[in-house]
């Protein structure tokens, strides 16, 4: 069985749903199929969510909010109408008006983008449609309740598919509770987890992930193969492909997950798989990711290992400015701090000198606007090589490296440069792995 979770630009006109429907047709194993709300697409100028968004603004403000209301209608009867359905949109838009008249909750109007779009999509593709809110549970904390969650699935009569709406649940009061944004993702990590499916497919308007920011490299190769942990290290450095909550259902019931395109669904787009199976040992260089605005802070002391309090105290002056220590290389007799910059909350004068307070250190350094770039492979303990060639193409480029840092778990290699290198050194370094390293890999069979 497959769980395929189709994003906002792939539901946003009657056009991209009869694309839906023929990718689902394709394969009778897509029974379980998440949507989002309609998106932006075409002479749609707004995300339905904005709308609603839009709605609950001008609503909590006493505003009138009867046009907005009514372009939400008329968005979604286009579909209706184009595609021939029969879905009562009057009905179900005046029960949601007047829940929100006598029990208004923001989450509850905010939601009902994906609670419509997946009505109109279930109509359509002849599958039973199955309230999220009935499905998916939250504890008191606002985590997936696991074991509520798979009753309830459990419960489900058998079918021959459902449509499930994304991005809400319901919480332990009994109400509708909304995601973050991007929280179909979520959805659809969870519904492939309850159903242990083969396959997670998550069909987006890309194909697949590229193997470095497109605004910076415009012909970036797509990755066709990457680990989970090589995916949670790109992200983290600014991929904005999956936040985590999205990846650990399937992470962890080791289900692959194969970003695709709802519009060229021939691309074999990118499979993300476990990270001891040996299919992933194609590519030298997975990918690259960054961030600007750092901010280094360099430590010496001599014999470090003996004066380790000195880490603590300057983690709990960090913590205590509410700032971020996204890395901590250590040596011998230093460390460092790689701080995303404290811009708002304390300068970097009053910083440093409370960290120099608290930890009397032999030597403190500061490098401000720092660019990161991480440099994520799995070939990275393999072929020691590869840092050595990318930092003497960054030379030969006459780029300053001010850092480097290998992660303990051997597939980040870290670049620090100045914020204003920075698009110019993920060039340099793209070219060198191209030049060095390049082994595109193949199409994997046996994982459609």
């Amino acid at each position: 069985m497959k769980v395929v979770k189709f994003g906002g630009s792939s539901v946003a006109d009657a056009g991209q749903f009869q694309k839906v429907k023929a990718i689902i047709n394709q394969d009778p194993q897509r029974q379980i199929v998440v949507i989002s709300a309609a998106g932006k697409y075409g002479d749609a100028t707004r995300k339905l969510t904005d709308t609603l968004y839009l709605i609950a603004d001008g609503f909590e403000a006493g505003r009138d909010v009867t046009p907005l209301f009514a372009q939400v209608a008329a968005r979604l009867e286009a579909i209706n109408q184009a595609l021939h359905l029969h879905v009562p949109l009057i009905k179900l838009m005046n029960t949601i008006r007047h829940h929100i008249a006598t029990h208004y909750s923001r989450d509850y109007l905010v939601s009902r983008g994906e609670f419509l779009t997946a009505q109109l999509m279930a109509a359509y593709l002849g599958y039973t449609f199955v309230d999220a809110a009935d499905l998916l549970f939250f504890d008191q904390n606002g985590a997936i309740d696991e074991a509520k969650t798979l009753a309830a699935y459990r419960r489900l009569p058998r079918h021959h598919g459902i449509v499930v709406p994304g991005f809400y649940g319901q919480n332990a009061a009994g109400h509708v509770q909304i995601m973050a944004r991007g929280g179909s993702d979520i959805s659809g990590a969870w519904l492939a987890r309850l159903a242990q499916a083969d396959l997670y497919e998550n069909w987006t308007d890309v194909s697949g992930i590229k193997m470095a920011d497109p605004r910076i490299i415009q012909d970036a190769d797509s990755i066709d193969v990457m680990s989970y942990d090589e995916l949670r290290e790109l992200t983290y450095m600014g991929f904005s492909v999956f936040q985590e909550e999205a990846v650990q259902p399937v992470r962890e019931s080791g289900i692959p997950t194969r970003i695709l395109n709802t519009n060229v669904p021939e691309d074999p787009g990118t499979l993300i798989i476990q990270d001891d199976d040996p299919a992933n040992d194609m590519r030298i260089i997975t990918g690259i990711a960054g961030r600007k605005h750092y901010l280094v802070v360099t430590i010496r002391q001599y014999q470090l290992a003996l004066h380790l309090d000195i880490i603590q105290h300057a983690l709990d002056v960090i913590a205590d400015h509410h700032l971020v220590v996204d890395y901590l290389p250590t040596g011998i007799d230093s460390f460092s701090l790689l701080i995303r910059e404290p811009r708002h909350q304390i300068s970097v004068h009053e910083l440093t000198a409370a960290i120099k307070a608290a930890c009397q250190p032999d030597k403190l350094e500061v490098t401000e606007n720092v660019a990161l770039i991480a440099m994520v492979s799995r070939k990275l303990r393999q072929r020691p090589a590869i840092a050595g060639k990318v930092l003497a193409y960054l030379d030969d480029n006459l780029l300053n490296v001010q850092l480097v840092s290998q992660t303990n778990d051997d597939i980040n290699l870290l670049i620090g440069v100045n914020d204003k290198d920075y698009d110019k050194a993920i060039r340099v370094i793209y070219s060198s792995i191209h030049q060095n390293f390049h082994r595109p890999a193949p199409y994997i069979e046996g994982i459609a």
